[in-house]
């Protein structure tokens, strides 16, 4: 497993919990002290017949986009208004995740800040600080069960009173993501 202390990690235990709102609003936090960049890893699953996130309209042998237009209601879209400087978007077969990421972060800064929105690339990637988002109640996906038992902070979403675990959370060059 790759470890990269300067990526911050959001998953999530079900659809709609808060994920890109939690991401949002750190790279927010984040973008007011230095730049941040942003990333959606989203697996493809072929044998399932089916892949997580809709960009429909980029081609399929394409693995890495980035997003320039700040208009629309993508997730990557609502990273750049939260004041990304880039934004990028990963999708590809889960077995390839691992390699596609590390070809995209060779086109980053070494002390870069990186907040990613993912539960896939957590099976990869040992990030500086990794996230889960939850309801109080709720199915939780099989895989993102794993991923809460090893994440450092898990947030219970309600979906209207905000995430104040948001004032816990740092990024800093020397000492990376951390929690305080």
């Amino acid at each position: 497993m790759l470890q990269d202390k300067t990526i911050l990690i959001v998953g999530g235990t079900a659809r709609n919990v808060g994920k890109t709102e939690l991401t949002c609003r750190i790279i927010n936090k984040i973008s007011v002290m230095g730049n941040v960049y942003g990333l959606k890893v989203s697996a493809i699953f072929p044998d399932e017949g089916i892949y997580h996130g809709d960009h429909s309209e980029e081609s399929e042998d394409q693995h890495l986009f980035e997003e320039t237009r700040d208009n629309t209601t993508k997730d990557t879209s609502r990273m750049l208004r939260a004041g990304a400087k880039r934004v990028f978007y990963l999708r590809c077969e889960d077995n390839c995740i691992l390699h596609a990421f590390t070809r995209f972060r060779k086109q980053l800064p070494a002390n870069t800040a990186i907040v990613c929105e993912s539960n896939s690339l957590a099976e990869h990637v040992q990030p500086g600080l990794h996230i889960m988002v939850k309801k109080n109640a709720g199915k939780i996906k099989p895989r993102a069960k794993a991923r809460l038992k090893l994440a450092d902070l898990i947030i219970v979403s309600d979906g209207s009173s905000g995430f104040a675990e948001l004032d816990q959370i740092y990024y800093n060059p020397v000492r990376r993501w951390h929690i305080k």
